[in-house]
C-alpha cells in the first residue's frame, strides 16, 4: 500500500487506546537464537501480504507485520511462514516482540490491536493471493487448527522492551499463520516492522 494512502487510513482511525501491559525483557539477536538448553526462538518470519478487496493480487515477500480493517472491512491481511522448525519440535509457541522504545523498529497502533492469527495447513500453489489463501484457511477453520489472538493494542506508548505470549500453535517443520485485525472488535491498523528484536516469535521446544 502506497506510503500517503496508508498515513491517510491511519488518520482517519481514532487514537489508539492504552491496554494494560506487562512487561517482560528477552532480546532476540538471530534468526534461530537458542534461549536455553532446549528452546529456540525463532524470528524474522518470511511475510506476504493478502488484500480481500484485491483477491488477485499476488505479494512478493515483505518483512513487516501490517494489517488494516476499515469501515468493518478487512482491507490488508498478512501470511506467516516460519521454516527450518527441528522435526522433532515438541511444544511451539507464538508470541511477539518488541525492543525499547530507542531502538525499536516502526511500531504503530490504531484503534484496534487485537489480531487474529490462524494456523494453516500450507500455502496456496501459484503464488500467495487472497483469494489462493481463502480456500485453505476454510480448511483450516473446518479442521480446528489453532486461532490465536494477539494483543497489541497500546503497547507503541511503552518505553521499555517487552515480549508477548500469544499461545500454543501446532509444531510443524515448516509453520503457516494468516494474520488480520480481529474481526469481532473495531476497524484497526497494526504496523510493526521485524528484525532480531522486533516482530513475530516462535519459541520452540
Amino acid at each position: 500500500m502506497p506510503s500517503l494512502q496508508k498515513i491517510a487510513i491511519v488518520m482517519c482511525l481514532a487514537l489508539t487506546s492504552l491496554a494494560q501491559p506487562v512487561h517482560s525483557a528477552r532480546s532476540l539477536s538471530a534468526r534461530a537464537q537458542p534461549v536455553g538448553r532446549d528452546s529456540t526462538i525463532f524470528v524474522q518470519p518470511t511475510m506476504y501480504q493478502v488484500f480481500p478487496v484485491a483477491a488477485s493480487q499476488l505479494s512478493a515477500p515483505v518483512s513487516q507485520l501490517e494489517v488494516l480493517r476499515t469501515g468493518n472491512v478487512s482491507v490488508l491481511e498478512n501470511v506467516v511462514v516460519f521454516e527450518g522448525i527441528p522435526a522433532n519440535a515438541k511444544t511451539c509457541v507464538l508470541g511477539w516482540a518488541q525492543a525499547a522504545k530507542a531502538e525499536r523498529t516502526e511500531f504503530a497502533v490504531a484503534r484496534n490491536g487485537l489480531l487474529a492469527a490462524q494456523q494453516i495447513p500450507r500455502l496456496p500453489d501459484g503464488g500467495v493471493s487472497w483469494e489462493n489463501i481463502v480456500p485453505i484457511v476454510d480448511e483450516a477453520v473446518e479442521q480446528g487448527w489453532p486461532l490465536l489472538h494477539p494483543e497489541t493494542t497500546g503497547w507503541p506508548a511503552i518505553e521499555t522492551a517487552a515480549t508477548h505470549i500469544a499461545g500454543y500453535i501446532d509444531c510443524a517443520e515448516t509453520i503457516y499463520l494468516k494474520i488480520q485485525v480481529d474481526d469481532r472488535d473495531t476497524d484497526g491498523f497494526v504496523y510493526l516492522g521485524q528484525d532480531g528484536n522486533d516482530g513475530l516469535t516462535l519459541e520452540v521446544n
